[in-house]
């Protein structure tokens, strides 16, 4: 992709804001394979660090490309005046990354253990559902049958009938996200259990 993007005069634009949170592998950044290509990476403090909320990200632009030469130069005058994040969230923001980061690795195995138990929950109610490795989201595929016109459909039904939260998949385009629908598992792993309990009780439903 990086060698198509350099030869065709492309931007790259990466988000990394999962990186930190990876299960069963390593991650590895754009950053050590950009070599010369205009990469933009894109990052925050909201997934590993717990700072939702807090509007806090950051830019990086690879230092060996000159087209990003222009966007290096006026991306800061524009932080200036328009969208700089507060004083004390950009302070907060620079102790979270020299401050220990022992939590993370504690915070990502929780993780794991609390998507081994929804993907192991799902797939025993016979919905087809892959392993995720990063991030907190599962995204089953549900036969739908007779009984939703389509996914939206059935996470509204699942909604008012178990007051289980779900996000219906063709929001993230129908291309990929028809029939499907996104869990977050990040909740405890009673409140996770609970719902998974609401949800096979609804599926079984006539």
């Amino acid at each position: 992709m990086l060698d198509i993007a350099t030869e065709h005069d492309l931007y790259v634009l990466c988000d990394e804001i999962y990186d930190k949170i990876v299960f069963d592998s390593q991650f590895t950044g754009i950053g050590k394979v950009a070599r010369d290509a205009p990469v933009i990476l894109l990052n925050g403090f909201s997934k590993a660090y717990l700072m939702t909320g807090w509007r806090c990200g950051y830019i990086a632009m690879n230092s060996g490309s000159k087209k990003l030469a222009a966007l290096r130069e006026d991306i800061p005058k524009l932080a200036r005046v328009r969208i700089a994040s507060n004083l004390p969230v950009q302070m907060a923001a620079v102790q979270a990354l020299r401050g220990p980061q022992t939590h993370i690795p504690k915070m990502v195995e929780k993780l794991r253990a609390r998507r081994d138990y929804v993907v192991k929950r799902l797939n025993a109610m016979g919905m087809q559902c892959r392993i995720p490795r990063g991030a907190f989201y599962v995204f089953p595929k549900v036969d739908l049958g007779t009984r939703w016109k389509g996914d939206q459909e059935f996470v509204i039904d699942l909604l008012n009938s178990t007051g289980v939260l779900t996000v219906h998949g063709s929001g993230f385009g129908s291309t990929y996200g028809s029939g499907h629908f996104r869990i977050v598992y990040l909740p405890p792993e009673e409140m996770l259990e609970r719902a998974m309990d609401k949800l096979e009780r609804f599926m079984n439903r006539k």
